[in-house]
């Protein structure tokens, strides 16, 4: 732990609370086509994997090319500041390992130039080095290919990364490139799921991760 160089955040779930409006928009779309929608909780489970493998899932259907337009286009009208808000103490969590001298960036299966607006909208984006979306990897979560990328960017080994993510999808993306895993409880998923997947570490919401870094720093 005390080699650990780099944090490396999912988005949605971890760093802003998003997934209620996703299961929403999810659920808008299936309904608009004329698909039966899934329960929210299944939803729920799905949400970290890529968009068209999620509706693929959820309608059965090999073409979702309708569902995909659909999805974006609801998501760029709602995915501002209006309707979704930072995860508790993310702004002081993130000066405080900026100024510990770790470097910081983001891995999500969201499209970069919409994490990179909403950043930018939240006036966050200057904490983060490098931000690798959705588009930039040909292999998505739980394939370590954004991890190894986001490591080669920032000139670091995965086993120096911390990586931060809401769901199993991003534990065991953390597991694949070999880096160490903290579970947060404000997206996907529970302590209990985490617990049985072995996470590393598990905590409520982003900024107990303050007392881990002084902790290991002492």
């Amino acid at each position: 732990m005390n080699k650990i160089k780099a944090i490396l955040f999912d988005f949605d779930g971890t760093l802003v609370h998003s997934i209620d409006l996703l299961v929403e928009i999810f659920t808008e779309c299936l309904i608009e086509q004329g698909v039966t929608p899934a329960t929210p909780d299944e939803i729920r489970r799905m949400i970290g994997e890529p968009l068209d493998v999620i509706f693929r899932k959820l309608t059965n259907l090999v073409d979702v090319a309708e569902f995909n337009r659909s999805f974006h286009a609801k998501e760029d009208a709602r995915h501002t500041t209006e309707y979704i808000r930072l995860v508790k103490d993310t702004i002081p969590t993130l000066e405080f390992l900026k100024n510990k001298g770790f470097k910081l960036g983001i891995a999500s299966t969201k499209p970069r130039d919409l994490i990179v607006k909403f950043l930018e909208d939240l006036e966050i984006s200057s904490f983060f080095e490098v931000i690798i979306g959705g588009k930039d990897v040909e292999n998505h979560k739980p394939h370590p290919e954004s991890i190894f990328l986001a490591c080669e960017k920032l000139g670091i080994q995965p086993k120096e990364i911390l990586f931060v993510g809401d769901s199993l999808i991003d534990l065991n993306t953390a597991k694949n490139a070999g880096s160490i895993f903290i579970g947060v409880l404000t997206g996907v998923c529970g302590r209990k799921d985490f617990e049985q997947n072995h996470a590393d570490y598990i905590f409520s919401h982003i900024g107990e991760i303050t007392h881990l870094i002084s902790n290991i720093l002492d």
